[in-house]
């Protein structure tokens, strides 16, 4: 199925009722495909699944007295709904593209390392290192198959940065016209997955992208310049854009080019 055929395809998320509490999931269950997973990156919603059944019965500990109360929607779907959560946090943290922010420190580190960065050349790769050693373990194989799908598509793609012929950091994430979802990001070298994020904001620079969704805070997206953004105005850019993949270049750089001053 094209990008364009699966954006048309019934959305499960049409009928949906999220709620709107703060601190909570705004939905839990329903069924991680391809499908749901798309519709809901649309609609500024992430998802953090478990496998495991000690992470899901504590997610049931916590957030079974919200859902009794009818503050979580439970999405209709096989097994256990408290395997999956899906967010959707207020304010949001995102990276306006043009005002990345490249510190002395990370400007010197690209400059000594020689490092060259590539766009899905290594997506396996990338997503086995943005799985391993992580706590929670939130990257599950039924999450792992519904990205590949949507690789596939043109949806969901991978940043790699090398040292030679070392994967030594990257990331990877859905880019929609307007907005890319940054899900994942890993590193070996120090400053590899900054590298990843400032590679991929001069990638979508000269196309309709204009933010890189960081989804939460973190440190170190905040040193690039990460800001909170109030869910509304941060939906307003999903939804000014078309329902179409967002663009990026795909051509093999040298990452030193990212030490030069702005």
């Amino acid at each position: 199925m094209t990008a364009t055929a699966l954006i048309a395809s019934t959305d499960p998320w049409s009928t949906a009722e999220l709620g709107t509490c703060p601190g909570i999931p705004v939905a839990i269950g329903g069924e991680l495909t391809p499908h749901t997973l798309l519709g809901a990156y649309r609609r500024g919603i992430f998802c953090q699944p478990r496998s495991d059944r000690a992470s899901i019965a504590e997610n049931q500990l916590t957030y079974a007295p919200d859902v009794d109360a009818g503050y979580i929607p439970v999405l209709p779907g096989p097994g256990n709904p408290y395997a999956i959560l899906w967010w959707s946090p207020s304010p949001r943290y995102a990276i306006p593209v043009s005002e990345i922010r490249i510190g002395r420190t990370l400007r010197k580190k690209i400059r000594r390392a020689g490092w060259t960065t590539t766009v899905n050349t290594a997506f396996d790769e990338v997503l086995a290192h943005c799985r391993a050693d992580r706590e929670p373990h939130w990257i599950t194989d039924d999450l792992v198959e519904a990205l590949h799908a949507l690789h596939t598509m043109g949806w969901v793609h991978s940043v790699e940065v090398w040292h030679r012929e070392q994967l030594v950091g990257g990331l990877y994430g859905c880019a929609m016209d307007t907005v890319f979802t940054m899900d994942s990001a890993f590193h070996t070298m120090t400053g590899a997955a900054k590298t990843a994020i400032a590679d991929l904001a001069g990638r979508v620079a000269l196309g309709n992208v204009q933010l890189l969704d960081a989804q939460v805070r973190t440190e170190y997206t905040v040193q690039m310049g990460s800001c909170p953004i109030p869910r509304e105005q941060y939906l307003h850019h999903l939804r000014s854009g078309r329902p179409t993949p967002g663009w990026l270049a795909h051509e093999p750089r040298a990452a030193d080019a990212l030490s030069d001053p702005a």
